[in-house]
Parts: structure tokens; sequence; C-alpha cells
């Protein structure tokens, strides 16, 4: 056998270890008469209707039912959380979780962070639409055994993984096209359209060293997402929007410099949007293995704090910038194993449980600019 015919092959035999998209949903075949996506998400995880009387306080219904006209004790529009813990603490299963929920309860745009080296999104690959970058880009599977290879697949046979793959060309043209439901976002190495879109807004902030613009084809590619941010704050639509941001404190770094790249300048302007977001409908769902990764501007937007298990929630305000108390006087969480978290904002704590949601296969999606 030739190697691209071995090669083929074995990606052929790599794909059909997914399930593949549903495409049974109202959502999938325009049939309102059929289950919802969310419906079909909870049943195959076994997943319970939301009740929000289940929770002590109101503090994880504050979080999740989105609401222009709040119950009395609700928070009116968008919301933010930071979820802390180390390694294996279940932080991407609790994203999956958290993005089944928004769906259900607020037909929302989740829009996930893409990475080229992390696939947390799997789970729910079988209801996602992929939006890719009006460019090239090349696929993989990447065994999860690191002592194995990489299998290439074409773009196209990511159709075999999730519901749909579509291009957008700018940040603006993604904010207009994209539906509710799971979007997983993989940023454009070009960065069209940022710098635009700070052009179009009322901001001002100040490009660096002798560049004109703050934006830049030569900037990171993660540096994407500022502008992607600036855009759907700025720019809208405004309907029902979550970001789920995994490793946060890489995009959004402590130690954030006035660098050829304009990274403090632009941490700063995702601050002075944060501002904005909530009265815009847009949410941030944000997740890192440590408090002091993210930089203290950002962390003191975040309203709501979650606990991961394995480790001592914080019982002192201390290290938490934007808190002035904590209500927890002594370690609840060490001894929790996955699945368990902590929910607090500074005057009160919830518990709360979740369930696995295992994506069934051994595989990560690697997508990554050429």
């Amino acid at each position: 056998m030739s190697t691209k015919k071995q090669q083929r092959t074995d990606a052929q035999d790599a794909l059909n270890d997914f399930r593949g998209p549903h495409e049974a949903s109202s959502e999938a075949t325009g049939d309102s008469r059929r289950h919802s996506d969310t419906e079909a998400m909870r049943r195959h995880f076994g997943i319970p209707e939301f009740d929000a009387d289940a929770f002590d306080w109101g503090l994880m219904p504050n979080v999740l039912v989105h609401s222009r006209d709040p119950d009395e004790g609700r928070v009116a529009g968008g919301t933010d959380l930071f979820a802390v813990g180390s390694p294996g603490a279940g932080k991407s299963t609790l994203a999956n979780y958290l993005a089944v929920r928004l769906v259900e309860l607020n037909d929302e745009k989740v829009v996930w962070r893409g990475s080229p080296s992390r696939s947390e999104w799997l789970p729910l690959a079988p209801w996602s639409t992929i939006w890719l970058p009006d460019s090239d880009v090349e696929a993989a599977l990447k065994p999860k055994d690191p002592r194995k290879s990489p299998v290439s697949i074409d773009v196209d046979d990511l159709e075999a993984v999730v519901r749909e793959v579509r291009r957008y060309r700018t940040p603006r043209d993604l904010n207009t096209s994209i539906e509710p439901g799971i979007n997983i976002v993989y940023p454009d190495p070009t960065l069209s359209g940022c710098q635009r879109a700070l052009e179009r807004s009322a901001r001002q902030v100040e490009p660096p060293g002798a560049r004109e613009t703050l934006f830049d084809s030569e900037d990171p590619t993660k540096h994407w997402w500022f502008g992607w941010f600036l855009d759907r704050v700025d720019g809208g639509p405004h309907d029902w929007t979550t970001w789920v941001c995994d490793e946060i404190g890489d995009l959004c770094p402590q130690n954030a410099r006035k660098d050829d790249y304009g990274t403090r300048q632009k941490v700063e302007l995702k601050k002075d949007t944060w501002v904005d977001a909530r009265k815009h409908h847009l949410s941030v769902l944000g997740f890192g293995h440590s408090e002091a990764d993210v930089h203290a501007m950002v962390r003191r937007k975040m309203r709501w704090r979650v606990a991961m298990p394995t480790a001592a929630n914080p019982t002192s305000a201390s290290g938490i910038v934007g808190f002035q108390s904590v209500p927890m006087h002594s370690d609840i969480t060490s001894d929790w194993g996955p699945g368990k978290a902590l929910l607090f904002n500074e005057s009160r704590f919830q518990q709360f449980r979740w369930a696995d949601m295992p994506a069934g296969h051994g595989w990560k999606v690697q997508i990554r600019p050429i």
C-alpha cells in the first residue's frame, strides 16, 4: 500500500472512533417538532433538567440564568465566573456541563476558545460547529497516549466529528454569523479585522513602540481574541453569548508587559471592555490553574469564583483580587474528588455537582494555521 493510501486508511480508522454529528434534532433538521440539542445532550450524558430551586441562595441560577429583567435577588445581563484548579480536578468537564446548561436555559451562543494544543470541547462535538479563519489551516487527530503518533486528516474530515465546519473573515463577520448553540472558534493568525474593530470603537489605546496600530498580522495568534471581544461588546449583536476561555492566564497573564505586540495594552483594553460586557449580554467563563496566573485587572472583574476539588478552597480574601471577603472559614474542598466543586462570591457559597461527560474515544483534535 502506498504511503498516501496508508495515511488515508489511518485517518478513516481514527475518524470511525468518533460518534459523528447528531443530525436528528430540531436545530439540525429545521423541524421544530423534533427534540432540541440540549435535550439530546442531557439525555446522552444523564444530565437532569435544570432546577433552580435545588440551589441554596440562588448562586448557580444567578450565574446561568440570564435575563434582562430578572427576579428579585438575581442579576441582570451577563455574568462571569473564574474556576481555579489543578490539572485533573475536572475543569474541562465543568466547562462542558456549564455550556450545556447555558444553551438549555438561554438559547445561548456559546463561543469556546479553540486552541491548537487543547480540545476539551470534544464531548460536545456531535452538537457543535467549528469556525475556522478564512486562511490555510491543517488538522490532525492526536492520540491521548503520547507514545502514539498523530494522524493527519483533511479539514473536510472534521465534518465527521462535528455537525458543521464554517469559515469567517473577521471578528465582525463571525459575530454577525454565529448562531445559538456550541461554537468552537479558532483564531485567525492574520488578525484580520481586529484593528478595524478598534477603529470603529470610541476606545483609545496606545499602540506598541513605533507601530501605528495596536493589532498587526505579526502579533501572536491568541491576540485575535482581544479583537473579537472588543467587536462583540461594542458592535454586537447583543444576543446572549458566553465565551468559554480555558487557560485564561495564557491570554491575560499577570506579567503582561508593554512589549512589541502591545500585550499590556491589550489586557488593559480587555479590562475596559469587560466593564461593558455584562450590559451587552456577554458572559465569560474563565478557567485556570492559579489565581495569580491571570492579570489582576481582569480578575477584579470576575464576580463569581469556583474552587475546584482536590485542593483547599480559600478561607480569606488574600490573593483573590476584587474580593473584600470570602464566606468560607475552613477547608471544604480538598477531600472532594472530581465532579463536585464550590461556587462562591463575597457573601455566599454553594457546593454543586455535575455528571461525567466523556468524549467516548481516545483522541484530541489539533487544528493550527499552516
